[in-house]
Formats: C-alpha cells, sequence, structure tokens
C-alpha cells in the first residue's frame, strides 16, 4: 500500500554519523533533527537575509512588480500582500485608461508607501531570525558509497553510515523528504526583484518560501552530496536547537561500518544491531583499486 506522504520512488536513504553518534541512535531509536543554528558549513542556511541590497534596488525593483501585476492581474491574488490585493483586485474589476495610467505614473509613492527602507525589510529579517532556532532539519544522502562523504561526515573513515527503508506501511517520515537542487545562477530571493516579490506576499508566504530557498538549494559545488532533507519546527517541551525524533526499529535497513572504526565502536555497534530485526550490518574496506568494498558482517 503506497503511502499518501510519499513524494518520491526511493526505497531507502543514508545517513553518514560519527561512531560515537550512530551508538547513541541505535541505543535510543531516535534521530536528531537540527535547527540551521547548529550547522558548521557557513555556506549552508544563512542566517541573515540581507544580500547586500539596498532600499532603493527595493523600491525600484517593486515598482516594476507592480506595473507588471497592473498590466497582467493574476487570477489568484489571495497570497498577496493586503494592500497589494486591494489594488490588483480593483484593477481586476475593471478601470479607465486613465485611471489605469495614473497608477502606472504614481508606482514609485506607492512603491514607497510599503515601507521597503524600514520596517517592511526588517521585518521579514527579524522573524528570519526568530524562525531558525526553531526549524528543524534532518539531512540524508542517496548512496554509502562516496568517499568525500565519509570523510567529512563520518569522521574520516572512522564513522558508520546508517541506512533507512522508506517505509508506507510505517508511514516513514522520509517518504516526503525533498531534493536539494545545486543551481548555477543564485534564486531570484538573492535579488532586488526577488526581494520585492517575498514583500509583496503575506509575511508567512515570504518566510516559506525563504525557508524553501535556503533549505532545498545549495551551490552547485556541492552537487556531489545527492543530499535529500525533511523539515519539522521545535515540540513545545524542546529546551535546546534540536528535536529527537524516534523512529521505528523496522526502518533501519543497514548499517555500514567505516573501513577506520575502532574495535570497541564496531563491537558496540554490532551489540546493538542485534535489537533490529531487520538490518543487516557491512563491514567497509578500502581495496587495492581504491573503492569501498562491502562485505557483510557474519552471524
Amino acid at each position: 500500500m503506497r503511502s499518501p506522504n510519499r513524494t518520491h520512488e526511493r526505497q531507502s536513504f543514508f545517513k553518514y554519523t560519527e561512531a560515537a553518534t550512530a551508538i547513541a541512535v541505535l541505543a535510543s531509536r531516535t534521530l536528531r533533527w537540527s535547527s540551521p543554528v547548529l550547522f558548521n558549513d557557513p555556506f549552508d542556511v544563512p542566517r541573515e537575509m540581507s544580500f547586500g541590497l539596498t532600499p532603493a534596488d527595493i523600491v525600484q525593483a517593486i515598482a516594476r512588480r507592480l506595473a507588471d501585476l497592473i498590466d497582467r492581474p493574476p487570477q489568484d491574488t489571495s497570497g498577496l500582500e493586503p494592500r497589494v490585493r486591494v489594488l490588483i483586485d480593483l484593477v481586476k474589476k475593471g478601470i479607465s485608461p486613465e485611471l489605469r495610467a495614473d497608477l502606472l505614473d504614481g508606482l514609485k509613492e506607492t512603491a514607497s508607501s510599503l515601507r521597503p527602507s524600514g520596517a517592511s525589510m526588517e521585518e521579514l529579517r527579524s522573524m528570519w531570525r526568530s524562525w531558525l532556532p526553531d526549524f528543524r532539519i534532518l539531512c540524508l544522502t542517496e548512496s554509502p558509497a562516496h568517499l568525500a562523504m565519509w570523510y567529512h561526515y563520518a569522521d574520516q573513515y572512522r564513522g558508520v553510515v546508517l541506512e533507512f527503508r522508506c517505509d508506507d506501511e510505517l508511514d516513514s517520515p522520509w517518504l516526503a523528504a525533498k531534493p536539494v537542487t545545486y543551481p548555477i545562477a543564485k534564486p531570484a530571493v538573492y535579488s532586488a526583484d526577488g526581494w520585492a516579490g517575498l514583500l509583496m506576499l503575506q509575511s508567512e508566504l515570504s518566510i516559506q518560501t525563504m525557508l524553501d530557498v535556503a533549505t532545498y538549494t545549495k551551490a552547485p559545488d556541492w552537487s556531489y552530496e545527492k543530499e535529500w532533507r525533511m523539515t519539522s519546527f521545535k515540540r513545545p517541551t524542546d529546551t535546546g536547537p534540536f528535536t529527537d525524533y524516534k523512529f521505528n526499529a523496522k526502518e533501519l535497513a543497514a548499517i555500514y561500518l567505516g573501513p577506520m572504526i575502532s574495535p570497541a565502536n564496531r563491537n558496540a555497534i554490532i551489540a546493538l544491531a542485534s535489537g533490529y530485526p531487520d538490518v543487516c550490518v557491512w563491514n567497509i574496506s578500502i581495496g587495492m583499486n581504491r573503492e569501498l568494498e562491502f562485505n557483510a558482517v557474519e552471524g
């Protein structure tokens, strides 16, 4: 039976981690979803939404956007900022050519009334700062066999990769995972026109748009990661910038032991694996061909 929450056709995802973290995950049957404030990578989710744009840039961009909306009003205006929605709904009801010309001539004043030089821009930035600590992200990937991932995310080959099934019957949360994209061109919200578009939306839609862009896009240099992400928000009982969510033991499909894992960590993980009914444990070694070799752990 296919889960209604499934958004892709993948059968599993992989989590690279240090051995100590893997032991904690296996012992508690939880995965940690973290706020971006904990991310070490400064090129990941931005802490500030500034992008070096000036208020004058935004005013001009808003004027252009409003002119386009007046010339080609959208069918659905429900997501627009209330003042913009009133204006565009009035245009849709039919106005004289003279009034349309007056509106277009007065766009600078209309744009200025949106206060992009003060409260509007700062309101979005302030909301962004306040949302980040409460935002939660779980990062997974498509393969357990990437050397750079083993080095950077699994303690320089001393760590572990955990494989999680996308189980329709259990309605696994990663059924709703979204792939990260790696566009060559910067997303629109990095431009004055993009900011103008945000300021003309309702505040919650603006923040959601920024969250989607910040969460699911990265620079092309990171495309080798083939990353997928799930997002959530903090629970009322959370006291730190992370949330530990339980997973079902049947969702753990395999454990891959790094080629340089310590004997103590190896033994601890194998012992914990016995508590998972459908898991396969693999030893990974580096062959003479400088590629990873996978061999099932006996017993």
